[in-house]
């Protein structure tokens, strides 16, 4: 195979590690999951779990594709080693928006949630106080619920 036949792999990597769009990263980890268990399950129908490649050595590229082109690599990606490059790209990126949201909300801080903690957020927003913050915030509804979720979902509560 020659180079220019290869998928662009690490401009897709590119742009999932430098992209800010919370519900695309968590789309297209959702699109890979399913995908890989499979892989990984013909992997191990033919030998044992040594079988199993671990992530290709690749760095990312200087200059990304754009979101469309990097979500077509995520999709025909079959190589199991690009498909794990791919998708530790896409964690450590959310993990990074996660901390970075969890900074706007200390414990005791009024915020409102999405009713379902899920991407794209769903269902009317909720007022809750912050009780522990972090990669996952946990939050106590004023209804006395608790509401667990990436603190990417939640917004300050404006006091008046």
């Amino acid at each position: 195979i020659v180079p220019e036949a290869l998928p662009p792999t690490a401009p897709a990597m590119a742009f999932f590690e430098a992209t800010d769009d919370i519900v695309l990263l968590h789309q297209a980890l959702g699109d890979v999951a399913p995908r890989a268990r499979k892989m990984v399950s013909q992997m191990l129908a033919r030998g044992t779990e040594d079988s199993i490649p671990g992530p290709a050595d690749l760095r990312p590229a200087r200059i990304p594709v754009t979101p469309a082109d990097a979500m077509k690599v995520l999709r025909t990606t079959n190589d199991f080693a690009l498909l794990q490059v791919l998708a530790r790209s896409i964690g450590r990126r959310i993990e990074a928006i996660e901390i970075t949201a969890s900074a706007e909300f200390p414990t005791g801080a009024r915020v409102r949630v999405p009713a379902k903690p899920t991407f794209p957020p769903s269902g009317e927003d909720l007022p809750g106080t912050v009780e522990e913050t972090g990669t996952m915030l946990r939050v106590v509804l004023d209804n006395g619920d608790t509401w667990s979720g990436p603190p990417s979902l939640a917004h300050l509560s404006r006091t008046s």
